[in-house]
């Protein structure tokens, strides 16, 4: 019986072990990925460039602008978003490294659990929902000529947009949507807007029909810098959504009726002054309109400081 032990001891001690994909996984020494791995002294916790400045490109395809919720002041889009960034650390076989037609080379997502990523905060953010099919709609490139890394993820975003309907419903409300660094000012990391609107060039406007003209702008030079304090300044990206909200409804719902309403109660003054009960009738049923029309408006108007143009 004890001879069987000891065997069994012996083949546990002799059988291989197969290299580990979490930590370290992806190391040169692992063996694991063929043609791109990281270094055995890689560190993902140091940036590319530890004694300079980081670029980091920003792309954000939208394919719709899903809702604009007047309630709580938020916009949901459906996107591509998009981060690339330079990782000159990553050992690339010299055959692509050295090749004079560049290739974006598909890694596993298993990959990115060892690699430095730019820790992005987007400003005003309420949600952030990665799509599942499968499994995560998600992707990770990488360049083999300038080494660069691309990380897209295929997202429901909403975010929060401070709007004012002191000029309901003839307002205009600017929504910026901004990406920055957590925790590195713009001398450690600096943002670019590589590309905004909508994935579709010929797409001029939303197809999902909304309340509000859709507009998408890049930012502003003053919107791509946030001054912190002792902190230092942080470098944005992102783009600006102008939204104009269409006056068609609101002037055939609310305003012509009640004009009408109005005209129609001038008739009053065409009815003899003896006849008392036609010329009650007839205003109190208009002013009965009156009241259910407003009240409506009131029901459906958002929330302002003051009274809104429809309601004054």
């Amino acid at each position: 019986m004890r001879e069987v032990q000891v065997l069994l001891g012996c083949l546990v001690v002799l059988q291989p072990t197969a290299p580990a994909q979490g930590k370290g996984g992806f190391h040169c020494s692992a063996g694991i990925s063929k043609y791109i791995c990281l270094p055995d002294n890689y560190s993902k916790f140091e940036l590319p460039y530890s004694q300079g400045t980081n670029p980091i490109k920003i792309y954000i395809t939208i394919e719709e602008v899903l809702r604009i919720n007047d309630k709580d002041y938020s916009i949901t889009f459906s996107t591509y978003f998009n981060v690339e960034w330079e990782e000159r650390r990553l050992h690339i076989d010299p055959i692509y490294a050295n090749s004079s037609n560049p290739q974006n080379i598909p890694m596993t997502l298993e990959f990115a659990k060892d690699l430095w990523v730019p820790n992005i905060f987007i400003y005003n953010l309420k949600t952030y929902k990665v799509i599942n099919v499968l499994s995560k709609l998600a992707g990770l490139w990488i360049n083999t000529t300038t080494s660069e890394v691309l990380y897209s993820q295929a997202t429901h975003i909403t975010f929060i947009c401070p709007m004012r309907f002191d000029k309901f419903p003839l307002d205009t409300q600017r929504c910026k949507f901004k990406v920055g660094s957590y925790s590195y000012n713009m001398e450690k990391m600096l943002f670019f807007t590589k590309k905004i609107g909508y994935s579709d060039p010929d797409q001029g406007s939303n197809r999902i029909a909304l309340d509000y003209d859709i507009e998408i702008l890049p930012l502003s030079e003053a919107d791509q810098v946030l001054v912190f304090g002792d902190f230092g300044n942080y470098s944005l990206s992102g783009f600006e959504m102008v939204l104009t909200r269409y006056v068609s409804t609101y002037i055939i719902t609310y305003y012509l009726p009640s004009g009408l309403f109005v005209i129609v109660s001038w008739i009053s003054f065409l009815i003899p002054m003896d006849v008392i009960p036609g010329r009650m009738a007839l205003l109190v049923t208009l002013f009965l309109v009156l009241v259910n029309i407003f009240n409506t408006v009131t029901t459906n108007t958002p929330k302002a400081e003051g009274l809104t143009a429809i309601e004054a």
